[in-house]
Order: C-alpha cells, then sequence, then structure tokens
C-alpha cells in the first residue's frame, strides 16, 4: 500500500506521536510505501528519530498560514495520482477535498482523528464529512461521526496499541504517603483541566501526594493556584521526562486525568499494561478503557467533591495488577496491527 499520513499541528511529545511512530514503523516494516507530512515545525523532533528509515519526512519551512496553504497545495499536486491520504486533521480534509474536486484525482481521504469531536473548539466538525473513510480512536469519537452524518459502513473502529509491560512493582514511599501520578501536558483550564485536580487535592489529607510528569506554559500558574488552595506540599512538579516509567520511583496508587475531552487516551493504556488503575472524568469515550471495579472508577467532570471522594476510596482499594492488564487485551498490538492492516487493505482495494 501507498500511504501518505499527514499530521495536525503537534508538540513531539504527545500520545499522537507515540501511535504514529508505533502504527508507521509497523505499516513500513511490512513492506508499505510510508510517507509523513508535518502540518507544523514541531518544536521537539526527537520522536522523528524513532522512525523507520524508510519513511520520508516532510514539513513545513515556515509556520505562516500562506506559506503553510502552499505547502499543502504542493504536496498535493506533487503526489501521484491514486494516493491514499490518512489525515489528522478536519481543516486539511477539506482543503484536499476540494483540490480533488478542482483536479480530479483519484485519491482517497482517510481521517484518523486522536481527539473528541465534540467539546472543543480547535475546528469545525463538519469538515470531516469530507472524508471517503474514517478511522476511529473511540467508540464515542465513531458515535459522534455518524451523529455528522457519516454513513456506519464508512466508520472503522481501530482504537490505538497498546505495548506489553511487566507489571510496576516500585516500593512504597519512605514516609508512608500514597501517590497519585498525572502524565500528560500542563494545562489548567483547557483540555487536561488541571485545576480540577488540583481542586480536588485540597479536600484530601496528606497523606496523598500528587507527582505531576509533564511540562506546559500553564505550569507557573498551576503552581500558583496550589499556594492559593495550600496544598503545595500535596503536589511534586517533575516537569517533562522522556520515560516516565523508568523515572519514578514509588508505586502510585493510581494514575488520574481530569480532561474535559480526549481522543483515546494512551496514558490509561501505559499504566494498565503496567497493572496500574486509573481514575478518569467521564468524558466521551473513557468507557472504553475504564471498567469500573476491575481496572479503575471515574467521576462525573466538573464534581470536585466527587474526584476527591473517587481518589480517597482509590488510594484505599486492592486491584489486582494481573487483571489490570488483562483487561486491555483489545489494545494489545498483536491485535491492534492485525485489525489495522484489514481495515486499510479494505480501504484501499474499493
Amino acid at each position: 500500500m501507498d500511504l501518505t499520513f499527514i499530521t495536525n499541528k503537534i508538540t513531539g511529545r504527545g500520545g499522537t506521536e507515540t501511535v504514529l511512530v508505533k502504527v508507521l514503523n509497523n505499516l513500513a516494516e511490512n513492506g508499505n510505501n510510508v510517507k509523513l507530512v508535518l502540518s507544523n515545525l514541531t518544536p521537539n523532533k526527537e520522536w522523528l528519530d524513532s522512525l523507520d528509515p524508510t519513511i520520508k519526512i516532510t514539513y513545513p519551512q515556515n509556520s505562516s498560514k500562506v506559506s503553510r496553504l502552499f505547502y499543502f497545495f504542493r504536496i498535493f499536486m506533487t503526489v501521484p495520482q491514486e494516493t491514499n491520504y490518512v489525515i489528522l486533521s478536519p481543516n486539511i480534509i477539506k482543503l484536499f477535498s476540494k483540490l480533488r474536486s478542482f483536479t480530479h484525482k483519484k485519491c482517497k481521504l482517510i481521517s484518523w482523528f486522536h481527539f473528541s469531536i465534540a467539546n472543543q473548539n480547535d475546528y469545525d466538525p463538519q469538515n470531516i464529512v469530507f472524508a471517503d473513510y474514517h478511522l476511529a480512536i473511540s467508540s464515542q469519537i465513531a458515535k459522534q461521526m455518524v451523529e455528522l452524518g457519516i454513513k456506519k459502513e464508512q466508520i472503522f473502529l481501530i482504537f490505538n496499541p497498546a505495548e506489553h509491560h511487566k507489571l510496576l512493582e516500585l516500593p512504597a514511599a519512605k514516609d508512608s504517603r500514597k501517590h497519585l501520578l498525572y502524565v500528560g501536558r500542563v494545562q489548567k483550564d483547557g483540555q487536561k483541566n488541571l485545576q480540577e485536580l488540583l481542586r480536588a487535592m485540597s479536600l484530601v489529607d496528606n497523606s496523598i501526594l500528587l507527582d505531576v510528569y509533564g511540562g506546559g506554559e500553564d505550569e507557573e500558574t498551576c503552581k500558583k493556584l496550589c499556594r492559593e488552595l495550600n496544598i503545595s506540599d500535596k503536589v511534586k512538579w517533575h516537569g517533562w521526562t522522556e520515560n516516565v516509567w523508568k523515572t519514578i520511583n514509588n508505586q502510585p496508587f493510581s494514575l488520574i486525568l481530569t480532561s474535559k475531552f480526549e481522543g483515546l487516551p494512551m496514558v490509561f493504556l501505559e499504566a494498565m499494561s503496567r497493572g496500574i488503575p486509573c481514575i478518569s472524568a467521564d468524558f466521551d469515550g473513557y468507557d472504553d478503557v475504564i471498567q469500573e471495579s476491575l481496572n479503575g472508577t471515574f467521576y462525573h467532570l466538573g464534581n470536585v467533591e466527587e474526584c476527591a471522594d473517587k481518589i480517597i476510596a482509590m488510594s484505599h482499594k486492592d486491584y489486582d495488577p494481573k487483571k489490570i492488564q488483562q483487561s486491555i487485551s483489545k489494545f494489545y498490538e498483536e491485535q491492534y496491527f492485525a485489525n489495522l492492516h484489514n481495515v486499510l487493505e479494505k480501504i484501499t482495494n474499493y
């Protein structure tokens, strides 16, 4: 198969990049002709070094809107007639659809979004309908596509790939405090909604410590909120880390996300593959991963008191780590890639 992947704007350190590396490498290693087109100059380029050397990478020379428009126009006009585009950006799907109508090229447009279609203000969801087929990473995203008027036969639910890992078996903290883990972008009021987690931490006692692994422009604002809430001694800021799982020293009793929306959180799969249960806000699609009392729990987004109660309850509950690992069997790579190859073969041969 000839496959050209076009990203949305990415930082180089997110879950989308993790999935891209796994998927593109697997496709390249299995004899497919794979290209990667970046939508922006990612501030962190280390992840590109992990890509198979046969994958051709293209990126824009600068970030101005006019320059990027000509960049995508040139890409579309210079590729072979029947290219299969897998596109992560709704706006680029609409642009390429218009160019295809104008040029009468026979290329296929396939959407592959790593974020919820609803509850965001970054793009017009109606731009998605211009794609011919859709790869959905969660059942909720597939449902949202149907609500946009997309036919079910155009949508393929593929989830995201998870690696097998050994159980994480670290010692408890020497001071006997129980560690709650957050891994992700430090964003106070946006998608990651850290202010809600910090407010919940103000309602738990000092026996629980929140370890925050991640960076972002809101870090100082979040630290200020900690001071205002008088919880600075309950939150430890570790900054961005290349490999969290090799860095942490104390066994976390849970990982938590208080996000307003997600696609399919890779960090949940990374934690559960190591036997760690998770606490989630009930954003759209959380229940693709969270199975109550088996591998974690959820609270209702916006309910800070309930979030705190779930944190406290989780800190006292014993989960079976092996059952947590087994609970995400449908996401493990061997099943994921078998399904992905079948789906892409079907789409490209239509």
